[in-house]
């Protein structure tokens, strides 16, 4: 890290870091309105809230002990201060005014990257969509790492390069491997399952507008969104694209992650930085942020979509997120120097701390609440009592809650009446990815083995 510091303020010495404040008096702006709004919420509602208790349970609210509204004070503040507020800020953040970069009209030859392992029910979906992309010149490159189905044999049947590892190497060496051969000067990455808008390429190509530019994300949605899990990713997706991406974009200038089955990078800008590396079981986000470090930057570009196959049973979603989240942990301890530093800009000073510790810190608070609360219902002498208070906090806190995950449906204009409707059901799901963190954490600590 220090070497790499030491190559960036070389080269930017004379200027300031390309992901720096784009508008410093719009965030502090978006951040004392957030705060106010959420002091304006933090001292009406509990008072309304027990209006509202009056009125559904009448005098029998008098039998309430005092302790109780207090206990459950304490638990929306935690609320309002871990959930509301940030959201109100990256809702304030994606108003922030944004210059209208011009758009890179050259058309440079584009090497397509597809790594796949075990992915002979996708494959021949991904190459035929990759094929039909409305872009006048490209290569695809597939590179099957040691799968034991048909991938290998489905892959070769169609007009691409095909590339066997011979064994099963991991997907950061898989990746490399395509690189080496990859005769682009922009170098595009997709994975095995995911389906390829015909535009993407065009998007991508034409976010390069800066030097300083080094790779270009798109967005990335699940392909159906039928059923509960499928639903609930949904809106994830969408949270963490429309809200948390552009919010990053629209303050800094740049985003942290690049997601693997949309981002298109400069091959010099790989090539610098030395390629994937199998350290993490994130590389996308490892390369991100290694690339911020040289002094480079990505931004974000949702009209370049690709849809991915998400999860479709509560095991495979199991897997997947223990593996992203350990592999976030990982990336987070690779570049702890960059916590809390000016060089990363916005991304260093704010964003990365803040998805570490809120993004896991808010998984064991949850944990402890869900552990406290049957437990003061048990020990409360007064169970029945305690449910009935609770049940209206937490039925204002799930529609507070709707309300986050309407947001983004409606800015990705998928505002739906299913998705809407599921935007009430969150808890189960929320529970699920804050369980599943924990897990990692304690997974890592003890350096368990675990691959793609």
């Amino acid at each position: 890290m220090n070497q790499t510091a030491t190559m960036y303020l070389s080269r930017h010495a004379e200027g300031r870091p390309p992901s720096s404040l784009k508008h410093p008096a719009g965030v502090l702006t978006a951040a004392f309105v957030s705060a106010g709004i959420c002091l304006l919420v933090w001292h009406t509602l509990p008072g309304a809230l027990d209006s509202l208790n009056r009125m559904i349970w009448g005098e029998y609210v008098n039998a309430f002990p005092a302790w109780m509204p207090q206990v459950f004070n304490m638990f929306f503040l935690i609320y309002v201060v871990g959930s509301l507020f940030p959201f109100l800020f990256f809702v304030g953040l994606i108003l922030l005014p944004d210059r209208t970069p011009v758009k890179n009209v050259s058309l440079p030859f584009v090497s397509i990257i597809i790594p796949s392992f075990n992915e002979q029910a996708n494959i021949a979906n991904c190459i035929e969509s990759a094929l039909a992309l409305d872009y006048p010149a490209y290569e695809i490159i597939i590179v099957d790492d040691g799968s034991s189905d048909e991938t290998l044999a489905i892959a070769s049947e169609y007009d691409v390069s095909v590339i066997s590892m011979g064994g099963n190497r991991g997907k950061a060496e898989a990746l490399n491997h395509g690189i080496e051969k990859a005769k682009g000067e922009l170098i595009f990455f997709t994975d095995s399952d995911s389906s390829l808008d015909p535009m993407v390429l065009r998007h991508l190509v034409g976010g390069f507008t800066e030097p300083s530019i080094g790779a270009v994300a798109g967005m990335v949605l699940p392909k159906h969104n039928s059923g509960y899990l499928l639903k609930m990713q949904m809106l994830e997706y969408l949270y963490g694209q429309c809200i948390i991406k552009v919010a990053q974009l629209k303050s800094g200038g740049a985003v942290s992650m690049c997601p693997g089955p949309a981002t298109a990078f400069r091959r010099s800008v790989l090539m610098e930085i030395g390629g994937y590396r199998s350290r993490t079981l994130a590389e996308d986000f490892d390369i991100t942020i290694a690339m911020l470090e040289l002094g480079y930057r990505a931004v974000y570009e949702p009209k370049a979509v690709a849809y991915t196959s998400a999860m479709t049973s509560w095991k495979g979603l199991n897997k997947q997120r223990l593996r992203w989240s350990r592999g976030h942990l990982q990336v987070y301890r690779e570049h702890r120097g960059l916590m809390f530093s000016a060089i990363g800009g916005s991304i260093g000073m704010f964003w990365l701390p803040w998805s570490l510790f809120f993004g896991y810190g808010s998984a064991f608070v949850e944990m402890a609440f869900l552990v406290a609360y049957p437990l003061l219902v048990i020990f409360s002498l007064q169970p029945l009592l305690f449910l009935q208070l609770g049940l209206v906090y937490m039925l204002i806190l799930e529609c507070i809650s709707a309300v986050q995950g309407m947001v983004p449906l409606a800015l990705a204009r998928k505002l739906t009446p299913s998705l809407a409707f599921a935007t009430f059901t969150t808890q189960p799901y929320r529970i699920f990815l804050s369980y599943r963190r924990i897990v990692a954490y304690m997974q890592e600590m003890q350096q368990r083995q675990n691959t793609w």
